[in-house]
């Protein structure tokens, strides 16, 4: 704690104070010596102060004026016990601490602030352990304050002095009295101006009242004209024997017939067999697969037919949990009149067909019919009534062409559906891929170095899962599917 005294008392160095006691001793002894007795020994000259000087090997705070004299303390009581402190830092402390509470004691606000930067300057130190950077900084940014406070004073001077100028010259400078004529001239020849050429402007509705008599022509913008499918174009032959006849004698026999009665420009433009063996013709761009059908009675003679339909894309739907126990279940044909007399007229086209091959050794299974439009398969709205009884419904995903069976390699279906002998997609033989083993280095299930490839689909020299076997690339054509 600070002492109660506001006096610390501070050790000298050896040489401070000696010099200080022979100070204390010749002022003593000026004190106590009495007058002289003759006007000889009085001197009228002043004896002069010791100077102190510091110790060489000590420097003056530069904060500090040189010490030039040595003043008494006239607060100090040399009779009281004065408490010493211990180190420097608890006299630092103390001294802070003092500072303080002198600050609160200031009358004026300009010794109170004298006061606390003494107190900054100690914090400083304490805390901070550097004194002469941190004066700086504050009194570089004081300064920075005080030139941006004069900057701007001397700008606002300006300006006003600028303003009383102007106020004072204006009234006696005639070219000043002349603007303002001329500008009101000019705004008032701008406003005639305005007026004449609104009145020579001519509305949209004087011009059309002058146009009475004549017909207008009303630009649109251009529609856009509806891109046709390919499905536009083609039309389905379902024969009852497979024929004998290339793509393009098929192409050239009907265009021949369409010629004969009289239509010199070709018709069919491409022939394409699907998956099952059915004939799929392509019209030129003039014609449409509705011409074939319509015009069958021209060329239907030079094959045997069983149907021509036009190539339409159905919605199929699956029905689940059908009754295979009723009679009429092979063929399904009960349902072209069962489903539009029980769902409000819904018409199916083409063959139902079941699912599962094995339909008949199950008590209920699930079968496939279709509709022409994607509208007609959501009326249904997931159910739907045949034999009796309400069955669930969704839409039907067909399986990819070139799905390839995991079991036996062939396409058309997954393994989880196979009923054929497995076949290993390395060497082609009959066991599965997983449990192929090599007789040299004995790797199991994965080609090695020693594995001769052999495809157990088209018998050549790779792997059944090769994209360039030919059966692959067959059943990846874009030929349609469903007929």
């Amino acid at each position: 704690m600070a002492p109660d005294s506001d006096t610390i008392v501070v050790q000298l160095p050896e040489d401070l104070r000696t010099s200080s006691t022979l100070d204390d001793e010749m002022e003593t002894d000026e004190r106590h010596q009495d007058n002289p007795t003759t006007p000889i020994e009085q001197t009228t000259q002043e004896t002069p102060r010791l100077i102190i000087q510091p110790p060489l090997n000590k420097r003056p705070a530069a904060f500090s004026p040189e010490i030039t004299t040595r003043e008494r303390n006239p607060f100090q009581n040399s009779q009281e016990k004065k408490p010493r402190a211990k180190d420097s830092t608890q006299a630092i402390f103390w001294a802070r601490d003092l500072i303080l509470q002198a600050s609160t004691m200031a009358e004026s606000h300009l010794s109170q602030n004298k006061l606390l930067q003494l107190l900054d300057v100690f914090r400083d130190f304490t805390e901070l352990g550097r004194v002469t950077q941190q004066m700086t900084e504050k009194f570089t940014a004081q300064l920075a304050y005080q030139t941006a406070t004069l900057t701007s004073a001397s700008q606002q001077a300006t300006k006003t002095l600028k303003k009383a100028v102007n106020a004072a010259t204006g009234p006696q400078n005639p070219n000043n009295q002349e603007k303002p004529n001329n500008q009101n001239t000019q705004n008032i020849q701008n406003t005639q101006n305005t007026q004449n050429t609104q009145q020579n402007k001519t509305s949209y509705a004087s011009v059309a009242a002058q146009n009475n008599g004549n017909t207008w022509t009303t630009v649109s913008t251009k529609k856009k004209t509806n891109k046709k499918p390919a499905s536009y174009y083609q039309a389905v032959l379902t024969l009852t024997q497979p024929t004998s006849h290339t793509p393009l004698q098929i192409r050239d026999l009907i265009n021949e017939e369409f010629t004969k009665g009289g239509i010199k420009d070709p018709v069919v433009k491409e022939v394409t067999t699907s998956r099952k063996n059915n004939i799929i013709l392509t019209t030129t761009p003039t014609y449409s697969g509705e011409y074939l059908v319509q015009h069958k009675h021209i060329w239907h003679q030079k094959f045997e037919l069983k149907n021509v339909q036009l190539l339409e894309s159905w919605t199929k739907v699956v029905v689940h949990n059908v009754p295979t126990e009723w009679e009429g279940a092979e063929t399904l044909e009960i349902l072209h009149t069962e489903i539009p007399a029980y769902n409000n007229g819904l018409q199916i086209t083409g063959n139902p067909y079941w699912i599962s091959r094995e339909w008949q050794n199950k008590k209920n299974s699930s079968i496939v019919i279709a509709f022409k439009t994607a509208e007609d398969a959501a009326r249904l709205g997931g159910r739907i009534t045949i034999l009796g009884q309400t069955l669930f419904t969704e839409k039907f995903k067909p399986i990819a062409a070139s799905t390839q069976c995991l079991n036996c390699q062939q396409f058309g279906h997954p393994a989880t559906r196979c009923r054929n002998q497995p076949a290993c997609n390395l060497c082609g033989e009959e066991h599965a891929t997983t449990t192929h083993k090599c007789s040299v280095c004995n790797t199991k299930g994965k080609p090695c170095n020693h594995t001769l490839p052999h495809c157990s689909n088209c018998k050549e020299p790779h792997f059944a899962n090769s994209k360039e076997c030919e059966l692959y690339q067959a059943v990846t054509k874009s030929i349609p599917a469903g007929f």
